[in-house]
């Protein structure tokens, strides 16, 4: 999407306009599928959110909202490690204490009561649903009805030491094969430092985020047409080989990565001890803070996941959806703040506020913004690619079970307790019977 210097300026200067006056007030002034007239004027929703910088800039942004619609909003934010149970007290108990829900994907299938279809909602709004990737898109999907938009979503980078690199006169490997190669050059030329940091050990299946890609990098999927595993399959089995190598043949990992969790990866590499980290890109907000890191900016570059050879970008997703919970008495004024939230020029101006550091984009348009990527380096465009061609999982009720099967497999696999074959089919066996446990 074009975007001319005289938009860039007006964006800056809204910026600063935010910035000297305090409480931030939108610009975004004029949402398409509003009804006119005001005809929900004084009613007040309640929102049940997670606590994210994003959602504190939309909470601050209400007085536009209201302004266009005279509804009045109040949000309660619940940390991450609470939210699940809070959504669930929602969906149980039925009362209808909230309006709109936001769920993490993996959550949406087994809270799918708490959810109304929105699918005429979207319609009567027309929403254009390529407004988002349809890897973000489908996870708010369960049974072909549409419960929730897309509103945060994370994709994987591979971040870099861009100082090493260009010492070393080294390129971003777009291969995992070329990352191998660069990591051995790199713990050539830079004794005592590891090529890339990826996790291995237990905890909350972190150790499967990464090798989803070496998966779908092989054509390999986790289930097969009738929802039974294939990740044992010789495309799956080859997969955790090419994983797992890293750690115990190429040998191109820090000591101790086998029992790595995510958090130990990252600080490997913001302690200046790994050159790569495959990795979420909200993570360069970790990487960049004095607190948590010795490197600054100069020094880390980032780039598309890497693939196989001859084929696609893909990246593995986390994607939070909006949804109209089902006991609402005030759904048709909680499908107007649907449609605000979901108005591309909202999150572009989160992205261009200077006040703010959150990466977050799901919209199409803003991925490919211009002055979104002046910002960020390119991060937005690199994960379009990344989203372009991706596949993704599609969360059932059972899935804690069956992640926690599988990342008991890699971590076995790993340290070498089992053979890639026997873990991996070991596991599929146990996945057989959460399946048909139901």
């Amino acid at each position: 999407m074009a975007v001319r210097r005289r938009d860039i300026l007006a964006a800056a200067a809204g910026g600063a306009i935010l910035a000297a006056g305090g409480r931030a007030q939108a610009s975004v002034t004029a949402t398409p599928g509003l009804r006119p007239g005001k005809p929900f004027a004084g009613q007040e929703l309640k929102v049940l959110c997670v606590v994210a910088s994003q959602f504190r800039a939309h909470e601050a942004r209400l007085a536009a909202f209201t302004e266009q619609t005279g509804i009045n909003v109040k949000y309660t934010f619940v940390p991450f490690a609470s939210m699940r149970e809070s959504l669930t007290a929602e969906m149980v108990g039925g009362g209808g204490d909230y309006d709109l829900a936001i769920a993490m994907d993996q959550w949406v299938a087994s809270l799918n009561n708490l959810f109304d279809p929105i699918d005429d909602v979207v319609r009567a709004k027309s929403i254009p649903l390529d407004r988002w990737p349809e890897a973000h898109l489908r996870q708010g999907r369960v049974n072909n009805r549409l419960l929730g938009l897309p509103s945060r979503g994370h994709v994987q980078l591979l971040f870099y030491r861009r100082d090493l690199f260009e010492k070393h006169n080294l390129t971003p490997p777009a291969t995992w094969e070329a990352l191998v190669e660069t990591g051995r050059t790199i713990q050539e030329k830079e004794p005592g430092m590891s090529g890339v940091a990826v996790p291995y050990g237990r905890g909350n299946g972190q150790n499967l985020m990464v090798w989803y890609n070496f998966l779908w990098g092989r054509g390999g999927a986790l289930f097969d047409a009738q929802g039974q595993p294939a990740f044992n399959s010789a495309a799956g089995l080859q997969s955790v080989t090419d994983y797992v190598d890293l750690l115990r043949r190429h040998r191109i990992t820090p000591p101790g990565a086998v029992s790595f969790v995510e958090q130990d990866a990252v600080n490997s590499m913001g302690q200046g001890n790994s050159a790569m980290l495959p990795v979420w890109w909200w993570v360069r907000s970790t990487l960049l803070n004095p607190q948590s890191s010795r490197l600054t900016e100069p020094q880390i570059g980032f780039a598309p996941m890497p693939s196989f050879a001859g084929q696609p970008r893909t990246t593995f997703t986390n994607t939070w959806v909006w949804g109209i919970t089902r006991w609402s008495r005030r759904k048709d004024a909680a499908a107007e703040l649907l449609a605000w939230i979901a108005n591309p020029a909202l999150e572009r101006e989160v992205l261009l506020d200077p006040r703010e550091s959150d990466v977050v984009a799901v919209m199409q348009p803003n991925l490919l913004d211009e002055a979104v990527n002046a910002r960020f380096g390119g991060m937005h465009r690199f994960a379009a690619e990344g989203l372009a061609r991706t596949q993704s999982i599609t969360f059932g009720p059972e899935w804690p079970q069956i992640s926690e099967a599988l990342e008991t497999a890699m971590s076995e696999a790993a340290s070498g307790t089992r053979t890639v074959p026997d873990a991996f089919n070991a596991a599929a066996a146990s996945v057989r019977r959460i399946v048909r446990r139901g």
